[in-house]
């Protein structure tokens, strides 16, 4: 089992996003917990929705400064075939309070060494937190963006992956859209 570092690590890891073993390659399928305690399956979203897994903790100052942007894209976006799914690095509890307070609404899975797990799956241990996987509607991850999400780059997230499902960008060249954003 990995162990995530720390959060706001960007600057650390740039350009790791674009080395992950699984661009490109089915998502990992995983079953783990939401805040209440019921196993939810990520196979129940592969192949329809396009995905936005966010792996974020309590305790992380920007994971909770992206959260809202999150919403805000879950608000406007979830019955387009755009799903966020937030996984929580963290105690149950703390998560449970604090999409209460926050006011979250997307879906949000949550554990401790189950969630490190899930971020090994996507060999993400270790480079702190947040991190964010878009997966496309076939299944496949497209991109992994490793920091906080600032507005403009969860628009261009969003974007190309809208530009993907519609068939006017093909996959590398999004890919190549995609490393272009995780570099500058």
């Amino acid at each position: 089992t990995g162990l995530i570092s720390g959060c706001g690590q960007q600057a650390q890891h740039e350009g790791a996003s674009q080395q992950n073993p699984l661009l490109g390659k089915p998502a990992p399928a995983f079953v783990t917990v939401d805040p209440e305690g019921n196993a939810v399956d990520l196979n129940k979203h592969l192949g329809k929705d396009v995905i936005m897994l966010d792996f974020w903790a309590t305790w992380c100052a920007p994971c909770r400064r992206e959260m809202p942007l999150l919403q805000t894209l879950h608000n406007e976006r979830a019955f387009t075939g755009l799903q966020v799914i937030g996984i929580a690095i963290d105690r149950q509890p703390d998560v449970q309070a604090y999409i209460t307070e926050a006011g979250i609404s997307y879906p949000i899975l949550s554990g401790e060494s189950d969630a490190i797990a899930v971020s090994d799956l996507f060999g993400l241990s270790g480079l702190g937190l947040p991190f964010t996987v878009l997966v496309d509607s076939d299944g496949n991850v497209l991109t992994v963006h490793i920091g906080e999400l600032l507005p403009a780059e969860l628009s261009e997230l969003v974007t190309v992956s809208q530009k993907v499902e519609t068939g006017k960008l093909d996959v590398v060249e999004a890919r190549a859209q995609l490393q272009r954003l995780a570099t500058d």
